[in-house]
């Protein structure tokens, strides 16, 4: 049991350095191909179940805690938001492993692969949605530097790439444990290589392939750099204050502010609601109170904001608001999808359970979800007579597929994305989301906005190229020209959404019926580990029996 052990553990090792870490920031892509063929080893070797569940904890546990590292850094509750997360993961991949080790379990080799690729595409599909979906640490952001590969997501979302790579980790165990060139490694390995290759021309081609610019508009993104548990709300307000004025007043600009469509700051940047402190917003920052200097801008504001809806409870959401230059809310949107536990905590209505959250965790209620996917209208002054519809997914909700997807459907022209992830005081945790954030513009082929508190402030294309970019935990300003693409239609992701996953998971059920019936398990009579059962006496004495 010790060498199955080991493998689990390289697999989880090779997996988080695969993906973007502090010793490779864009993510290692060759090991992407690679790093779960210690695990597909170690899983197709286990003879009983519980040995396999014991292998997908140690896996899943390592792999998160390894990737998702700075979870670690969330303000006072690293126990509660990397421990209890990567409790929570080893025993989700627990039963995991303990489903693969059935399906691996047949003596037929020629299938083994394809149904652990299956196997992993369904996995990751349901570790991204749902209340606790966390799309981190998927596998296909280990190819975050070939954005060639990436382009396949207009058709199958991200789980394409899962299928992509868990295959090649599958094929690559297989031949490493007997190398040779039989006849069905060759198969396999030829039909591998034509779907690299097909996602690779599909790439080249998506590409070189020109969408239509309909129109742009100008934003000016802020960047404050301030971490909101240190320097409190005066500092986090005074800094996008100041860093704004600094750069309409820059010669540089030239004539841009008088046609400037919007000024853009990130998440949570106000601390108090706008409309119920109102007086107090005219008085604060003292050196440059923000409504004043908003009316004397005359450039309307989006910024993050808490919009209370009870004070006796004091529930509030987490919103998005667009502010006139008259200090007037004209719209906003409230977060849909919260992070579990920390943001939105279940059960909250039990007594016992609020007690333990309170007085043992430390965490209070968090927020009021919404339920709205608000499309925001906005007038453009850099195009007279036109309109620019945009929506706001907050913070990791940019991670969602599916809740983005949800957006276009309604009419959206683009995504603005507000963030703080200033606290995880790592580079390569903002790339991580950035690397994650950049599949929306690739799936729907729309440009997406970034407007964060460090890291990363960018507008990506709808080939996930990032055009413009601030560098990290920096403070500093961007003005950008954002272009807004009228493609012919949605593309097939954005109008079928998730279906590649949901087909690989009617397949896998397919297949463990097939095993269990044991048609799937029936050994291979023409490969097989053993040489005497390629002897054709030995297959004809088989074949009768």
């Amino acid at each position: 049991m010790v060498l199955p052990i080991a493998l689990s553990l390289a697999s989880a090792l090779l997996g988080a350095l695969a993906l973007p870490n502090e010793l490779f920031l864009q993510g290692a892509w060759p090991l992407g191909f690679c790093a779960l063929a210690p695990l597909y080893i170690a899983l197709k070797s286990c003879e009983k179940p519980g040995r396999a569940a014991l292998l997908g904890a140690i896996y899943g546990g390592l792999h998160h805690s390894l990737s998702s590292y700075w979870l670690y850094f969330y303000r006072g509750f690293a126990f509660w938001t990397l421990g209890s997360t990567t409790i929570a993961y080893a025993a989700i991949y627990a039963v995991a492993a303990t489903y693969a080790q059935f399906l691996l379990s047949g003596k037929n080799r020629a299938y083994r692969p394809f149904v652990f690729a299956l196997g992993w595409t369904v996995l990751e599909y349901f570790k991204s949605i749902g209340f606790l979906g966390y799309p981190w640490g998927l596998i296909p952001y280990s190819l975050s530097s070939l954005p060639l590969l990436l382009q396949i997501a207009d058709i199958t979302g991200v789980y394409g790439l899962s299928f992509l790579l868990a295959l090649s980790s599958a094929i690559v165990a297989e031949w490493s444990e007997n190398p040779g060139f039989g006849a069905e490694k060759l198969r396999r390995g030829a039909f591998f290589l034509v779907l690299l290759s097909l996602c690779l021309a599909y790439g080249l081609y998506s590409m070189q392939r020109t969408i239509p610019v309909k129109s742009e508009f100008k934003a000016l993104l802020v960047q404050q750099n301030t971490d909101p548990w240190v320097a409190g709300e005066a500092a986090a307000l005074r800094s996008n204050v100041e860093l704004t004025k600094k750069a309409l007043a820059e010669d540089s600009f030239g004539a841009a502010p008088p046609d400037l469509d919007l000024i853009v700051f990130s998440e949570n940047s106000l601390r108090r609601p706008l409309d119920d402190f109102r007086q107090w917003y005219s008085r604060n920052p003292p050196e440059e109170p923000l409504l004043p200097f908003l009316a004397e801008t005359g450039i309307p504001l989006l910024t993050g904001s808490p919009i209370v809806l009870d004070w006796d409870t004091y529930e509030a959401t987490n919103s998005v608001i667009l502010v006139s230059p008259e200090g007037v809310v004209l719209d906003s949107y409230a977060k849909i999808h919260p992070v579990p536990f920390a943001e939105a905590i279940p059960f909250w209505e039990y007594q016992w359970f609020r007690n333990f959250m309170q007085n043992t965790v430390g965490l209070e209620s968090g927020w009021i979800m919404g339920t709205e996917y608000r499309v925001f209208d906005l007038r453009l002054r850099s195009s007279p007579g036109k309109i620019l519809r945009f929506s706001t997914p907050i913070c990791f909700e940019d991670a969602f597929a599916e809740l983005c997807r949800r957006y276009f459907l309604q009419g959206a022209d683009l995504l603005i994305n507000l963030t703080n992830d200033s606290w995880s005081r790592t580079r390569s945790a903002q790339i991580q989301h950035w690397a994650i954030a950049r599949f929306r513009a690739i799936e729907n082929r729309r440009t997406l906005v970034r407007s964060t508190n460090s890291g990363v402030s960018c507008v990506v294309d709808p080939w996930g190229r990032s055009l413009v970019e601030l560098p990290q935990f920096e403070a500093g300003t961007m003005l950008v020209r954002v272009p807004v693409y009228a493609d012919s239609g949605l593309s097939v992701y954005g109008r079928f959404g998730d279906w590649f996953a949901l087909l690989c998971l009617l397949l896998l059920v397919f297949a463990a019926v097939l095993n269990y019936r044991g048609i799937l398990g029936a050994p291979d009579l023409y490969e097989s580990d053993a040489p005497e059962q390629r002897d054709p006496v030995s297959l004809a004495e088989r074949r009768k029996q």
